[in-house]
């Protein structure tokens, strides 16, 4: 059978279709979401096939929000897309104070089984306010689950977890990444909502990242193949995280690199350092680092963007340091740089 390359958005679509044709309490609603390329493609086609059950709405992200907790406690499940994780920042009380608390406030066996698919980070030209990347921000939510896909595979199989999982999950999709294209399997198939994953086995040197910084860290593996193991997570959840996975890796390696694609101060990357050196029996051969954007706004300019973002080289030369080899001189080209790759994965 030929392989199915499909795109990132293409597996969120195929993953949402399949869904909604499984289960007719399957409901999704936002703002766009009944066009032609409807939430950049994700519910495109998808008002057609099930006009009752594709919602747009007005700019009115509390109130619809707000609404599809209100669906969702009642038994539906929804799937609420917000484009932009700044317009999601106007529902955080239905996300945050409603559907997480939910279920702990009345005793436990009150389910809100609601997916927030929320878009963030980076974009080019996007400027400040449309390219914040505030992963922390939900995954410090308790009462929440919080995946990150990184490739196409992951898309499809986290939301089809999301969705029949009758917790309310948030799923955060960078937009970087649209465009990258994977092997994807037809018949819908579920990852865990709580695992890491170790996608490439080492011995030198554990490097954990999510999402685009994920993406980056894979090609920066491939960059120094020939002189550092390095053993690759990609952390897929941040709440919880796999804390397991991650302490017997650097068991193993005694060393520790982290990647985010946000700001340096309380990211991710921070929180998983401090664990893990907080962990006796994790012995360390040299000081756990990381790799972060600085913490100042991501300016609109391209001249400043430019050493904004960890890069695949940024990255292998981090490594290269900690081993005390040469850095690699290469520079990136104006598209590696500022436009999102197309890169298709293996």
């Amino acid at each position: 059978m030929p392989d199915r390359i499909l795109k990132y958005t293409e597996a969120l679509k195929e993953a949402t279709d399949q869904l909604m044709a499984e289960d007719s309490k399957v409901f999704t609603i936002g703002l766009g979401v009944s066009y032609p390329k409807g939430a950049d493609g994700t519910t495109a086609g998808l008002k057609q096939k099930y006009p009752e059950r594709v919602f747009d709405v007005p700019v009115s992200e509390n109130a619809f929000t707000g609404m599809a907790v209100g669906a969702a406690i009642t038994g539906l499940r929804p799937i609420v897309h917000h484009g932009r994780v700044e317009f999601a920042m106007l529902a955080l009380d239905p996300i945050i104070t409603q559907a997480a608390k939910w279920n702990y406030m009345f005793g436990g066996n009150n389910p809100v089984p609601i997916t927030f698919r929320i878009n963030l980070g980076r974009q080019w030209g996007n400027g400040s306010q449309h390219t914040q990347a505030l992963y922390t921000l939900f995954g410090n939510a308790l009462g929440l689950k919080v995946v990150i896909p990184s490739t196409p595979y992951m898309a499809k199989g986290l939301l089809v977890s999301a969705v029949r999982d009758n917790n309310p999950v948030v799923v955060l999709e960078s937009r970087w990444l649209f465009n990258i294209k994977q092997e994807v399997p037809e018949k819908p198939y579920e990852v865990p909502l709580d695992k890491a994953q170790v996608v490439k086995k080492g011995s030198d040197i554990t490097v954990v990242a999510y999402g685009d910084g994920f993406v980056a860290a894979r090609e920066a593996c491939d960059l120094i193949a020939d002189s550092v193991e390095v053993e690759l997570i990609d952390l897929v959840s941040i709440n919880p995280v796999d804390y397991a996975t991650v302490y017997r890796s650097v068991a193993r390696t005694g060393r520790l690199l982290c990647v985010d694609t946000t700001n340096g101060a309380f990211n991710i990357g921070s929180e998983v350092i401090s664990k893990v050196t907080q962990n006796s029996d994790v012995k360390l051969k040299s000081n756990p680092t990381s790799l972060s954007t600085p913490n100042v706004p991501c300016p609109t300019s391209i001249a400043l963007t430019e050493e904004y973002y960890p890069t695949k080289i940024s990255i292998a030369n981090a490594i290269l340091k900690m081993f005390g080899k040469p850095e690699r001189e290469t520079k990136l080209s104006f598209e590696e740089l500022h436009l999102a790759p197309t890169l298709t994965l293996s």
